[in-house]
């Protein structure tokens, strides 16, 4: 595609009448309602032009320029911490356009800090005692503003930024609650994340409820517990109840806290969680009152200002570890709790030493155990044991009588016990099935085998007699002697419930919906499948992984309901289901209302990597049902790469290094939709095909990041869909 010229974007500053000239494709950031650009001369400023600007907003603005809060940055790298409006922005028209904020640099988003998969590998030094510093900072500002008498209302972890040294920058400001105390109006902040939202605006429009800094506190202690608890959400748990786990919303509703002291909570906290002892005391408590007390009482939520010192204490009280420096806990425990978590996540420290990092051990290759040749008939290929597999032990006594040299095998009786009760299952029924039981308890003690032996033997017995009862044929297993039904693939879904969304939990299968999901985050997925490919993928093997998720109404992944199939190891697991956590698709709908969705995915491994199945359209099922998108052949101007030379230099920065050292080149070809505005829609990049899965991964990155300009039909905009090929090349030495 040709690179085609368009003029600069021509604004004009409010106060001191001075013109910027914004180039098009130097965006940094872009969303919903508006996207970043660099100023030109100005490298301690950004612009943020709105798509749509809303009438109200510049009485809005105007209102947040004139009273900041304290803490508000004029600046620089960001020496404040709120990145807060500075000046108006207008077009050629006089109209409002956007607005001039500080530009931060070298920082991090705090999720990227309590995500311990993510601060391995950007922030490999950043110590619990740095999370309370960067939680106490978090408060501080919280206070500050609420003392201005601001409201954040939309609360979450993408819009907090925090530096090595744990400052904290919020950003987005102008979404903000402003009240003008003049004239009594209220600039509401429309818009929330469900999973930060107090239980009492669950119901709630945002765009018509004015919120109140009971209601930020809620979202400010489930940040908190977030960063101290290594990313586990405070309403995270193991389901104990009846029916479908319900989503995170459905338990913040319901009040239902997994570390609550309360009894009749359906929830455990999840097994990858740190104990909550972790917790400084005085912590403990402001979490118990955050999301017990304020479940029924929203103002007994703990003050912004009560965070802040608690934590701040709680920094102070914190020891560290001999063993590992980098390791700070609270001295009310025993032990350091960070060394047992490494060995629990067999040797992935959380928080690994300098000298570790230093030599780059803190990203480690597990290590593979030597490879057996597999028996004849065996799968081709196996996940590894999280343990090693009980043996038996078939031990006599002195004195007794004992069987034959290979009946004290223990695996041998073993196999002749399956194979009596396989061939006995079905033709006897229930009660005789019994009586071999016993009879079979009989002979392990008559035989003086170990009581280990006569357990294990036992419980094989019972687990085939399980199996008879399901598969043998006869009047009790209710198949009327006749052969029972083909079992259905165990990923499939249940038929869809008949009874109302709204007063029973469960997912639809995909099939019943009127708008299937859509993936929104194509790197994130494949960055996610990608952590399996260290531990599962052999030398010359390909393994197949069946993943089964609920999408949840907003279009988030519901931690507590991921499977996989076949199962891997406890540290596998808790690090996919961290990645697979910030995977966005949009919802499936209904009736014009967004459902929780049934959601499964093929994953597959090959040449030392695990993908997602992009071909899969039972998952990701294209731009057919969104319609209406018309092919880019039948457009009449065409759309032109607006970007060619940062995508050229996305390229030369996205080529995966071990296939370019190794000089492997290659081609992925992509197909998604170039919407009306020119942007490329990211939920609708689909890999079609590639040379090597490392350049389907890198390819996304990089068609996700081109601009171009629009197609056309009858003179007017119109989106497309685009179907183009990405080579990967190496220059000559």
């Amino acid at each position: 595609m040709n690179t085609a010229t368009i003029d600069e974007i021509r604004v004009r500053c409010d106060g001191g009448g001075e013109t910027l000239l914004l180039v098009p494709g130097s965006e940094l950031g872009a969303g919903g309602q508006a996207t970043v650009y660099p100023v030109p001369g100005r490298p301690d400023r950004v612009a943020k032009i709105y798509h749509d600007p809303a009438p109200e907003q510049e009485l809005k603005l105007r209102r947040m320029i004139a009273h900041p809060p304290a803490g508000a940055s004029a600046g620089g790298s960001g020496a404040g911490i709120f990145a807060w409006p500075l000046e108006l922005l207008r077009g050629e028209d006089g109209g409002l356009v956007g607005f001039l904020l500080p530009r931060v640099d070298g920082r991090l988003r705090v999720f990227e800090l309590y995500n311990p998969a993510t601060r391995r590998e950007r922030a490999p030094l950043f110590h619990h005692g740095l999370l309370h510093r960067a939680a106490r900072n978090l408060a501080a500002a919280f206070d500050r503003l609420h003392e201005a008498g601001f409201v954040v209302g939309d609360v979450n972890e993408s819009n907090i930024l925090v530096g090595e040294d744990g400052r904290v920058v919020l950003i987005d400001t102008d979404s903000f609650q402003v009240r003008d105390p003049e004239c009594g109006t209220v600039y509401r902040c429309p818009v929330g994340r469900p999973e930060f939202t107090p239980p009492e605006l669950r119901e709630r429009s945002f765009a018509e409820t004015d919120r109140a800094p009971e209601h930020d506190r809620f979202g400010l202690g489930v940040l908190v517990f977030q960063m101290l608890m290594e990313g586990t959400h405070p309403f995270a748990g193991r389901f104990r109840g009846k029916g479908e786990p319900p989503s995170v919303q459905e338990r913040i509703a319901a009040g239902h806290f997994p570390y609550a002291r309360r009894t009749g909570v359906p929830l455990e906290p999840p097994r990858t969680a740190p104990p909550p002892e972790v917790l400084d005391p005085g912590v403990r408590e402001l979490v118990r009152r955050c999301f017990e007390d304020g479940h029924r009482d929203p103002a007994a939520r703990p003050h912004a200002a009560e965070w802040r010192d608690t934590l701040e204490a709680a920094e102070a009280a914190l020891a560290t570890c001999g063993r590992n420096e980098q390791h700070r806990y609270g001295a009310h425990l025993g032990d350091c709790p960070w060394c047992e978590r490494a060995r629990k996540l067999e040797g992935r420290d959380p928080f690994p030493s300098a000298a570790a990092v230093r030599s780059g051990e803190h990203r480690p290759v597990p290590a593979r155990a030597p490879r057996r040749p597999a028996p004849a008939g065996a799968p081709r290929w196996q996940g590894p044991s999280a343990a090693p597999r009980p043996r038996f032990r078939a031990m006599a006594q002195a004195g007794a009588r004992t069987l034959p040299a290979p009946l004290r095998n223990g695996w041998f009786l073993a196999a002749l016990l399956v194979a009596l009760v396989g061939t006995v299952t079905a033709a006897l029924p229930p009660l005789s099935l019994a009586l071999v039981a016993g009879g079979l308890t009989v002979l392990g003690r008559r035989t003086a085998l170990s009581k280990q032996s006569t357990q294990w033997g036992l419980a094989f017995t019972m687990i085939f007699l399980g199996l008879g009862l399901a598969l043998g044929d006869g009047p009790w297993n209710g198949t009327a002697g006749g052969r029972p039904e083909p079992s259905s693939p165990a990923l499939e879904l249940p038929p869809v419930p008949s009874a109302d969304a709204s007063s029973v939990a469960f997912a639809y299968a995909p099939e019943a919906l009127d708008r299937l999901p859509i993936l929104q985050d194509t790197a994130a997925l494949l960055a996610a499948a990608a952590l399996l490919s260290q531990e599962y993928v052999p030398d010359g093997e390909e393994p197949e992984f069946q993943l089964r998720f609920v999408l949840d109404s907003s279009g988030q992944a519901e931690m507590e309901t991921v499977q996989l199939t076949p199962d891997p190891s406890y540290y596998a697991m808790d690090m996919f289901r961290t990645r697979l956590a910030w995977v966005r698709f949009r919802p499936g709908e209904l009736g014009g209302r967004s459902v929780r969705t049934e959601m499964r995915v093929t994953l597959r491994g090959a040449n030392g990597r695990v993908s997602p199945d992009f071909t899969s359209a039972s998952w990701n099922p294209g731009m057919e049902r969104v319609a209406p998108i018309i092919d880019v052949a039948d457009a009449e101007v065409k759309p032109q790469l607006l970007n060619a030379g940062e995508v050229q230099a996305l390229l030369a920065e996205m080529y995966p290094p071990l296939l370019r050292d190794a000089g492997i080149t290659g081609q992925a070809h992509l197909k998604f939709v170039v919407d009306a505005g020119g942007a490329v829609d990211p939920g609708s990049i689909v890999v079609v095909s590639a040379t090597h899965d490392g350049f389907a991964e890198a390819s996304a990155v990089v068609v996700a990041s081109m601009r171009f300009s629009p197609a056309r039909v009858d003179g007017r905009a119109v989106p497309v869909l685009v179907q183009i090929p990405v080579s990967w090349t190496l220059e000559p030495d």
